[in-house]
């Protein structure tokens, strides 16, 4: 019976009542050791059980921490069907990236071969469809107590999955311990468990020692302040030790004393047992009893421990009461008996099998160096890296470095638990162990490594301008010996102190960039003149700049680049070049591709930001907003603050097309919070231009300029984008002058571009603020470049300008057609405060007719995650293939079409395949 437990209870019931439903959630149950979680656990263990749904569940144990993906093997190992034939039905690449981290699971050891991996989140999708695929029989309950002591790389596949569970019929509980050193599980919502109310605790008090004196009893409920195990211990240990009157430890330390004292009361050899059984990280009973042998303990020295109820043998499995009792066993014994534990332990595995468990059980009795030890745990961060085990590589690698006696030989184990720490999402111990390690390091690759990740670092922290100059510093360091490696880091220094504004760095890496003596075939070479216009450019020398990006551009038309960071640097400097939006839309299309292809989504989040902005730039606004928000979704999961931040803004520009003011709001805020925070203003400038445009749409045409000029910092891509809304606003609050040299200062920007819809642009704004006898012949020929080019949403605008212009010159009837046109087009592009616009024209011109429908209208009422699996739908994708692309699971797939199927008036896909939902983007 749970006593005082009924809030809880009630939470978790309708999480398992809404998985028999076939509704999944997620729930993260923590507090203070004892206070009850494992409980709540259980009760939801029996009540899914008892309504015939299945019951995976997993405990964490600390010693079980650093072995990657242990956790996730522990919970899929309850399941009681063939998991291998679970496995065979995953995609392709789900299933290597699985089956790679679950070595062991489906027979042999821990240290068997793993399937290479490409992308640690990929384990999440492949969870996340694995559980999917659990629950088609019956619904799915998956328990995961002492999750602080999981594995990290077990926790971010749960985490991932439980984020994007919607209709599977899955629920899944994690419990863990509040702690200042654990990192918190967010993303899911949270039951935070605190003490009993004081009647509970007496009640529960009364039930469990109804004879106890009543001067104990008080004591123990003042003691426990509400804690049940604290309830259950304390009396037990008061006859035994009696207490002193002050008691100032928290009640976990009180009750793991507790324990101490029950096992001191135990014979010396069981007590020795329970030494080698806490250093154990297995539970498994045959090799504890192995273990002890080694060191001549009996097999029935296990007999008092179980009879006190300690710990319990079945099945094949040692389980210890409570986790507080498993290391009040370990705390207790001296160092020698710890080591003399380990050294038994490791002898205990499989040489082969188990070279894992083998190998950190040898460095946790390890008193000082060791290169044998040391060189083993190299060999488990390897292995742990080709299971995207990122956090194990760090600890592995970490402690070998401990273990070693040759100075460079500590250098390099260091530098590669720094690097395996950012992989692994850990910026702030990758920080600490740079620092630490570059004090030492001589071997110019040490250092070329340590720079990367002091780059990584401060530019995932929010720090382009510092990310800049310590790739810049490390560059020049290695220049010598490895240009090649040199030209790289300085390309992409450059490009991150140009993104903090920081033209003296910028300036610098341009400068050691020329000098390097790089081979005619390095890649790096085609990107210098790139980069020598990223200088221009923070310097405000930009029409000596446009030159150099446009010959980059041309080139990059020609050859495009096969190496990752390659193709992602050539579409990040057309997008700030403004040229070729329609290239930049190739290459983003097919990174991303590649990566959802193989898996890799912690590149796919860099690839959905170059594709979003090139669908805005091509006036594909409502896939634009798809492609963000799954952006959004991944830079959040992933960690990417940076690209998290121009996600917002560009969410919330698109979002003041829509006329979603309080959407738009909170959004663009969050990137303007970010970039005044880290230095990264053309975050801030993103989201400025959101607010003004929302403005400006709303009819706000003051606010709007005043937003514009306030923020209107020099050469931007979003300065040479926004300046037509600018323009717009000053006309409309009669201040034309106002907006001549920012325009001057754009056409100057962008003087010669080929890029016909830019020029098209500025013809436009030239129009607005031009006399009536010139402004008609530069409208009509913006709209005539118009023509040639891709630029829905900027044709729009200027079918609305020229109209709007019409009406003023009192030829309302010729007015009306520009402006019917601008009004279809904002519809079909779902920019509805722009169409609300038009329409207000329109009426002022005298037609009351209203707009012509769009063709698909229907499909607007979709939720963007609805037509992204329509289109895909319609390509006559299956649900596992369009669920493997959008990270979600197959029945959530299945979900979206049963919703979208009504909104569009179709029953079948064959249906769907016939509509041309393209129209609506």
């Amino acid at each position: 019976m749970l006593y005082g437990r009924e809030a809880e209870v009630a939470v978790i019931d309708r999480l398992l009542a809404g998985a028999r439903q076939g509704q999944s959630g997620a729930l993260c149950v923590h507090g203070e050791a004892g206070i009850g979680k494992s409980a709540l656990l259980d009760h939801a263990a029996k009540a899914a059980e008892s309504a015939g749904m299945r019951v995976l569940r997993a405990v964490g144990t600390e010693t079980e921490a650093e072995l990657p993906f242990a956790g996730l093997h522990l919970l899929l190992n309850a399941y009681d069907g063939r998991l291998d034939d679970r496995l065979s039905e995953l995609a392709a690449p789900q299933e290597a990236a699985l089956r790679g981290a679950l070595v062991g699971t489906l027979g042999g050891g821990w240290g068997g071969a793993a399937a290479p991996g490409e992308d640690r989140f990929l384990v999440g999708l492949a969870t996340l469809t694995l559980l999917s695929d659990l629950a088609e029989d019956k619904p799915l309950v998956c328990l995961v107590d002492d999750t602080q002591w999981v594995d990290q790389a077990s926790v971010e596949a749960l985490v991932f999955a439980a984020r994007r569970l919607r209709s599977e019929g899955v629920a899944l509980v994690f419990a863990m311990r509040d702690d200042p050193e654990v990192v918190p599980i967010r993303g899911i919502p949270e039951l935070r468990v605190a003490g009993l109310a004081e009647q509970d605790a007496a009640a529960l008090l009364a039930d469990l020692s109804p004879d106890l004196p009543a001067q104990v009893r008080d004591r123990v409920l003042a003691e426990a302040g509400g804690n049940p195990l604290a309830l259950i211990e304390l009396p037990r240990s008061a006859a035994d030790e009696g207490w002193s009157p002050v008691s100032p430890l928290p009640i976990g330390h009180r009750v793991q004393r507790a324990f101490v004292s029950q096992i001191e009361g135990l014979p010396a050899r069981t007590r020795s047992l329970l030494t080698v059984a806490a250093a154990d990280d297995s539970g498994e009973v045959g090799v504890v009893l192995r273990a002890a042998r080694m060191l001549a303990i009996p097999v029935g020295a296990i007999e008092p421990a179980e009879r006190a109820g300690l710990l319990t043998v079945s099945g094949g499995v040692l389980r210890f009461r409570h986790p507080l009792v498993r290391s009040a066993a370990y705390q207790r014994a001296v160092l020698a008996e710890r080591s003399a534990a380990h050294q038994a332990l490791a002898r205990a595995w499989d040489e082969d099998q188990d070279a894992d468990r083998r190998a950190w059980q040898l460095a946790a009795a390890a008193t000082g160096p060791d290169d044998e030890v040391a060189d083993m745990l190299e060999r488990t961060a390897r292995r742990a890296a080709e299971r995207n085990g990122h956090a194990a590589v760090v600890a592995a690698y970490e402690r070998a470095a401990q273990l070693t006696t040759d100075p460079r030989e500590v250098v390099r184990r260091g530098a590669a638990a720094a690097l395996a720490a950012t992989d692994a999402g850990q910026f702030d111990r990758a920080a600490k162990l740079a620092e630490r390690f570059a004090k030492a390091a001589e071997d110019p690759a040490d250092h070329a490594l340590l720079a990367v990740v002091r780059g990584l670092v401060e530019f995932e922290s929010g720090s382009p301008r510092e990310s800049g100059r310590a790739l810049i510093c490390g560059a020049r360091q290695v220049a010598e010996v490895h240009p090649g490696w040199s030209g790289k880091l300085l390309v992409i220094g450059v490009h991150n102190a140009w993104h903090g504004a920081d033209a003296e760095v910028v300036a610098d890496g341009v400068a050691q960039l020329r000098e390097l003596r790089l081979a005619p075939d390095d890649p790096v070479v085609p990107y210098i003149g790139a980069v020598e216009a990223l200088s221009r450019l923070g310097s405000d020398d930009v029409p000596g700049a446009y030159p150099l990006l446009r010959a980059f551009a041309a080139r990059a038309r020609d050859v495009v680049p096969e190496t990752d960071w390659l193709r992602q640097f050539t579409a990040q400097l057309l997008l700030i070049a403004g040229q070729d939006p329609a290239l930049v839309h190739q290459l983003a299309a097919a990174m991303v591709a590649d990566w959802r292809g193989t898996g890799q989504i912690g590149h796919l989040t860099v690839g959905l930001h170059h594709l979003a902005y090139a669908q805005i730039l091509l006036g594909r606004h409502k896939i634009a907003a798809v492609t963000a928000a799954e952006g959004l979704q991944l830079a959040t999961d992933t960690g990417h603050r940076p690209i998290t931040a121009h996600f917002s803004s560009w969410l919330g520009w698109l979002a003041a097309l829509e006329g979603d003011e309080e959407r738009c709001r909170v959004l663009a805020n969050e990137g303007i919070r970010y970039g005044e925070d880290h230095q990264y203003p053309h975050s801030v400038l993103s989201g400025q231009w959101a607010l003004a445009l929302l403005d400006l749409g709303l009819g706000r045409h003051r606010a709007a300029f005043d937003r514009m000029s306030e923020h209107w910092r020099g050469w931007s891509f979003v300065a040479s984008r926004s300046v037509a809304d600018l323009v717009d606003a000053a006309v409309h609050i009669d201040c034309p002058d106002a907006a001549r040299g920012p325009l001057d200062q754009v056409e100057e920007w962008t003087a010669g571009s080929e890029e016909e819809w830019a020029v098209a642009i500025l013809l436009r704004c030239r129009a607005m603020l031009s006399p009536a006898d010139c402004a008609e012949a530069l409208f009509m020929e913006a709209l005539g470049l118009h023509q040639k080019s891709d630029q829905p949403y900027e044709q729009a605008r200027t079918w609305l300008a020229y109209g709007e212009w019409l009406r003023r010159q009192r030829r309302k009837r010729e007015a009306r057609t520009p402006l019917r046109n601008a009004l279809e087009s904002f519809e079909r592009l779902g920019a509805r405060l722009w169409a609300e616009r038009a329409r207000q024209e329109l009426r002022a011109a005298g037609d009351r007719a209203g707009s012509r429908k769009p063709k698909i209208e229907a499909a607007a009422s979709l939720t963007p995650q609805e037509l992204q699996v329509a289109r895909l739908a319609a390509t006559g994708a299956t649900n596992r293939d369009i669920a493997a692309q959008l990270l979600i699971s197959p029945r959530t797939v299945g979900q979206h079409l049963y919703n979208a199927f009504p909104k569009l008036g179709v029953s079948t896909r064959a249906e769907l395949a016939r509509l041309d939902l393209d129209a609506v983007l």
